[in-house]
């Protein structure tokens, strides 16, 4: 039971994230896209130990800014890294990429703005000119999406624990 559970916590949140770009000419004013704050101890991700699955059954990791930290819940289905309001701010000083678009999730189109973090560092793997989607609607979480995912040498969930490896 627990393992269908968690099953159905992660396709749920992939499905809420999994991006497909569309124009942003349909008017999304009434698009609907919410994620409550998630409100579990923070997982570090040490080299070699993982992050440990949090009570909610999904894997969190933080990545640190020069001035802070946001914290990340791990989604293999999102194409891309998307920021809450709160940790937009965070990254501070970003480039913007005049990207007019919106990503279509299973709750229909979702309006966003495309930034690009300059750097950030995931327990000493640095990571360098992030592209990022900020939904014009806060999400109130930030998800680490494939396109971050994928700076990694490999991701490996290991019953309770999710080791990435760079």
């Amino acid at each position: 039971m627990r393992q269908a559970f968690i099953f159905l916590s992660g396709a749920f949140a992939s499905m809420v994230t999994a991006p497909l770009v569309v124009p942003e000419s349909r008017d999304l004013s009434s698009a609907a896209f919410s994620a409550r704050e998630a409100a579990v101890q923070p997982a570090r991700m040490a080299a070699g130990t993982g992050s440990m699955r949090a009570d909610d059954g999904l894997f969190y990791i933080d990545g640190t800014l020069k001035d802070g930290s946001i914290r990340f819940l791990v989604d293999t289905g999102a194409s891309h890294v998307v920021l809450s309001h709160r940790d937009a701010r965070r990254v501070g000083p970003y480039v913007t990429t005049n990207d007019k678009s919106a990503v279509l999730t299973a709750g229909g189109p979702v309006a966003v703005d495309w930034i690009i973090i300059k750097e950030i560092n995931f327990d000493g793997h640095i990571v360098k000119n992030l592209k990022a989607a900020v939904p014009r609607r806060d999400v109130g979480i930030s998800l680490l999406g494939q396109n971050a995912l994928a700076q990694f040498d490999s991701i490996r969930i290991d019953g309770d624990t999710l080791t990435l490896s760079h």
